[in-house]
């Protein structure tokens, strides 16, 4: 029955949860979100729904997974520029068939993807979110939704990242006391001050 299968569903996501737990504990400088991030992010992918996700930081693939899972199946396209994690996500989602992973630095990969997305994630190194978010700009689809992590635990080095959200008029956004903080970006590459202008005359 269908309650039945989202019983079984449910204990095969937390088997997957607990397993990635338990490696980033016994492993350091491997960073995973928290529950309540992850819980948010597939919420938001299951809202969206989206055509392309894009992942900047794949650490040993939780994030990943739980996109997998939420969007499924929808093709999540995901980065690692750290050849150890990049192998131990390779084998932790090697059963997620609707993951694609690239090995290397996203300033290379990202103006090499011949496609527009419209849900992105990043969390990769903090210091570098500003010149992610200028590469993404020619990559992303009207109404695109960039979540970001880390956006309140290391707010100096994001700092230039969401001042470059906040003037800029293509970008709505907004940040989330959630965990490590998130910063949550809606793009739209209309003029807003034309589509403004028109409502006015309209009116």
């Amino acid at each position: 029955t269908h309650e039945y299968e989202r019983s079984q569903f449910k204990l095969m996501f937390e088997y997957e949860r607990q397993r990635f737990t338990e490696q980033k504990s016994s492993i350091r400088r491997l960073w995973n979100i928290e529950d309540k991030t992850a819980e948010l992010l597939q919420f938001l992918v299951k809202i969206k729904s989206p055509r392309k996700v894009l992942e900047i930081g794949t650490s040993n693939g939780f994030s990943a997974f739980c996109l997998s899972v939420a969007a499924y199946p929808t093709e999540i396209h995901t980065i690692e520029s750290d050849e150890k994690r990049y192998e131990m996500a390779k084998e932790n989602l090697k059963f997620r068939t609707n993951v694609i992973q690239s090995f290397g630095l996203a300033e290379t990969i990202i103006p090499e993807l011949d496609m527009k997305f419209d849900f992105v994630f990043i969390d990769a190194g903090k210091i570098n979110y500003i010149d992610y978010i200028k590469l993404l700009k020619g990559k992303l689809a009207t109404n695109a939704l960039i979540v970001a992590d880390n956006v309140l635990s290391h707010k100096e080095t994001t700092k230039e990242y969401i001042e470059f959200l906040r003037v800029n008029p293509e970008f709505s956004t907004m940040t989330l006391d959630i965990e490590s903080g998130l910063e949550i970006t809606l793009f739209n590459d209309k003029d807003v001050n034309v589509i403004y202008r028109n409502e006015v005359t309209e009116q």
